[in-house]
């Protein structure tokens, strides 16, 4: 079975489907990644309507694409699919819930999706319309959360894949050094709202003598906190590779996500990072997060109090902070990718199957 996936080059790309696919291709699987400025579809337009597509030289069984946000590329699926290839899009965010803080709001937002940007020639053409309009023509979507697979896994129920991690985490994790520094490993620029959700806990600890650090640029931060700016520290252009290295610098980790509509269905991803990096943590309790909690890693906290009850602990004990990152590393042990690939095989062939009507619909 040849099936190009077609991924993203942010980190969902390689969590999604970059690192799966090359694990599945050390086991021999016929597989070939596509960059996205690389993929072999020849779309036919007439002006903003696609009307047919070519591919290269052979038509793959199985085509994976990531997050398909462009109005060609939504409306290519079903003269894709007519040529007998089955379609999966894999989803890791619900985009029609983004912030409008977040960068990706404008430029998803479908008020903007003519609008030239960057002196470009062209128009954009992105809009989270497009995803679902593409969800609802793809053969099978694959999602990390049940809530994503039900908001755009449509008639057809979309397949969960959760979050997994390749085996290079849990190395750098073997390095990890217990610390009392407390930090946050996010972005705020596309955490916009998530640091309300502590209260004035941050604060109130970085006033009581705690060292506060960002895996990210800092700037914003303090004042999203409610927090003195001197007391936070940060680092910028950090990318997915050396991202655990960076975390694993962290004594205590915070993951918190205010209670929206886009963080119900977010995945439990930053926390199974911190896990297996050997970082204690402290989160919200959204439904992802509790779901790896409830496994034995972490603690949850709603209240203000609750989270500096929590993180005052944790930064007071070394006792209590390894016996919390000795319990996540057992957890994100049974989380490995390797043991956990064969899902999207199996969700790949059951595309392949639904499509060629060997399987009910």
């Amino acid at each position: 079975m040849y099936i190009p996936p077609i991924y993203g080059t942010y980190g969902c790309g390689y969590y999604r489907l970059i690192w799966a696919s090359q694990s599945l291709m050390a086991q021999g699987a016929e597989i070939e990644l596509v960059d996205p400025g690389e993929r072999q579809l020849e779309l036919r337009r007439d002006g903003e309507n696609i009307i047919g597509v070519n591919f290269g030289d052979d038509a793959p069984d199985v085509i994976v694409f990531q997050r398909v946000t462009h109005r060609f590329l939504a409306q290519a699926i079903p003269f894709i699919r007519e040529q007998g290839v089955a379609v999966v899009i894999d989803i890791d965010d619900d985009l029609t819930a983004i912030h409008p803080s977040n960068p990706a709001y404008e430029a998803l937002h479908p008020k903007n999706e003519y609008r030239r940007q960057g002196g470009r020639r062209e128009p954009a053409r992105h809009s989270w319309h497009h995803l679902t309009s593409a969800c609802r023509e793809a053969t099978l979507v694959t999602c990390s959360t049940p809530a994503l697979a039900q908001r755009y896994g449509g008639q057809k129920p979309g397949r969960v894949i959760f979050n997994y991690l390749p085996d290079f985490f849990y190395s750098v994790g073997d390095q990890h050094q217990d610390s009392d520094l407390l930090g946050w490993p996010a972005a705020l620029a596309s955490h916009p709202d998530d640091p309300s959700a502590t209260g004035g806990s941050i604060a109130r600890l970085i006033t009581e003598g705690a060292r506060f650090h960002v895996v990210a640029d800092k700037t914003g931060v303090a004042e999203a906190f409610g927090a003195p700016g001197a007391a936070i520290t940060g680092i910028e252009g950090v990318n997915v590779f050396d991202w655990p290295h960076e975390v694993t610098k962290l004594g205590v980790g915070i993951a918190p996500l205010a209670d929206t509509k886009f963080n119900a269905a977010k995945s439990w991803l930053k926390p199974l990072e911190m896990s297996a990096l050997g970082v204690p943590w402290v989160s919200s309790p959204r439904v992802e997060y509790e779901r790896i909690h409830r496994m034995g890693a972490g603690l949850v906290a709603e209240r203000s109090r609750v989270w500096h009850r929590e993180l005052r602990r944790l930064l007071d004990s070394p006792e209590l902070r390894a016996d919390l990152a000795g319990r996540g590393r057992e957890v994100a042990d049974r989380l490995r990718l390797d043991d956990h690939v064969g899902e999207w095989t199996d969700a790949w062939t059951y595309a392949l199957e639904l499509q060629r009507g060997l399987v009910p619909a």
